[in-house]
């Protein structure tokens, strides 16, 4: 199209130099013709033309001129479309990228999509599998809850009386370990009145045996003599605190003596240093009759084991009493009161009244002898064996 507009411009300007030499000629012939032509005489004849090679020539410069000059416009014109061209490229090499980055996005935007999509999918499959676990689980559970309901609905009065029977049972079995492993002989008639209430209350014939074993243990326990374990635990502890405040070795008291005046003369200093002096010496030395029985006075550093002695041997008293071994009871008060007695010469009064006090808890019964109470055990677990045989054989 350039090409095309640039032609009728060529024209033009061709046209443009042509006129002005064609006109030329006559402008010379009007301007000459007034200054050569001569007021008077005979006219001339007209100058010949220039010649033809000096209209060719300016002709030709201007044809040149127009030429370069559409050839510059054409090469513009050229120059314009080129980076036009390189533009248009440009932007369609921007454009190409710009849908490959777009591209490129869209896949990764898609691969997560589809990974979404693909956990969305697990997850609800793992709920429905743990859903489905969970109906299965209930509908299972519903099911044994109506089998134990149709259980429970079965029971009859024959059932209600199993519960009875092993009820019974159960308060024979721990009333005899009450009495064989703590001698226990009032907790045990406790159990014993509850188990003959429930026999009671089944009314059953086939039971008599069972409560006159459980009548005849009644009477056996009743018959045991009471022993107050309680409180001769407790008098024993007594005596062990006060095992700790016996004296057995104690120096006397030294009555202050009034300071004597200086004396002037060495006989009164004389006789004064030997008044202190056996005054002193009478601390130490101790003077018995001959007609009393001599003892042997304690050594002060035996105080600590001979104490230790006397609180061990009240210990084992008491162990020995919550066991009811009555043999090892004795022998060790026993052995308490001979410790004790080596305190009446330092602690009289202390060491009398522990020694009552030992007395009195040896003559104490803390072993009896306990009913057997299996009878009525096994008078009722023969029953029970009974029932069940009539029970299948029916």
């Amino acid at each position: 199209m350039s090409e095309k507009n640039d032609k009728p411009s060529e024209e033009s300007a061709v046209d443009a130099v042509q006129e002005p030499a064609g006109e030329k000629p006559g402008s010379e012939e009007s301007a000459v013709s007034p200054a050569t032509q001569p007021d008077s005489g005979p006219s001339r004849p007209p100058s010949p033309p220039p010649p033809a090679a000096a209209k060719k020539g300016g002709s030709s410069i201007v044809g040149w001129l127009a030429l370069l000059l559409v050839l510059a416009l054409g090469g513009a014109a050229g120059w314009t479309v080129m980076q036009g061209l390189e533009r248009e490229k440009a932007l369609q090499q921007r454009v190409v990228e710009l849908e490959s980055v777009t591209g490129s996005e869209g896949d990764e935007l898609r691969a997560l999509e589809r990974k979404l999509q693909a956990e969305v999918n697990s997850g609800v499959q793992e709920a429905r599998a743990e859903l489905a676990s969970q109906a299965e689980a209930m509908g299972s559970l519903r099911s044994q809850i109506e089998r134990q309901g149709e259980q429970l609905a079965a029971y009859s009065a024959n059932d209600h009386e199993s519960w009875l029977r092993a009820e019974a049972q159960y308060l024979l079995r721990l009333a005899s370990q009450r009495v064989i492993m703590a001698r226990d002989t009032e907790s045990a008639l406790a159990l014993l009145n509850s188990a003959d209430a429930i026999l009671r209350e089944l009314d059953d014939s086939s039971l008599h045996a069972v409560r006159a074993a459980i009548a005849a243990e009644q009477a056996a326990l009743r018959a045991v003599p009471s022993v107050d374990v309680e409180g001769i635990y407790l008098r024993l502890t007594a005596l062990i605190e006060q095992a700790g405040e016996l004296r057995i070795f104690q120096l006397q008291d030294q009555v202050a003596q009034p300071e004597a005046e200086p004396a002037d003369e060495w006989q009164v200093r004389l006789e004064r240093g030997y008044e202190e002096a056996a005054r002193k010496l009478s601390d130490y030395i101790v003077i018995r009759r001959r007609d009393v029985p001599m003892q042997a006075l304690m050594d002060p550093q035996w105080e600590g084991l001979v104490r230790q002695n006397l609180r061990m041997l009240l210990e084992q008293a008491q162990v020995a009493l919550l066991s009811g071994n009555q043999t090892l009871y004795v022998e060790s008060l026993q052995r308490a009161q001979h410790w004790v007695d080596q305190f009446l010469d330092t602690d009289e009064a202390a060491a009398r009244a522990m020694a009552r006090e030992i007395t009195q808890l040896e003559g104490q019964i803390i072993q009896v002898n306990m009913p057997n109470m299996d009878r009525s055990l096994q008078a009722l677990d023969e029953a029970m064996k009974r029932r069940l045989q009539q029970g299948g054989a029916e």
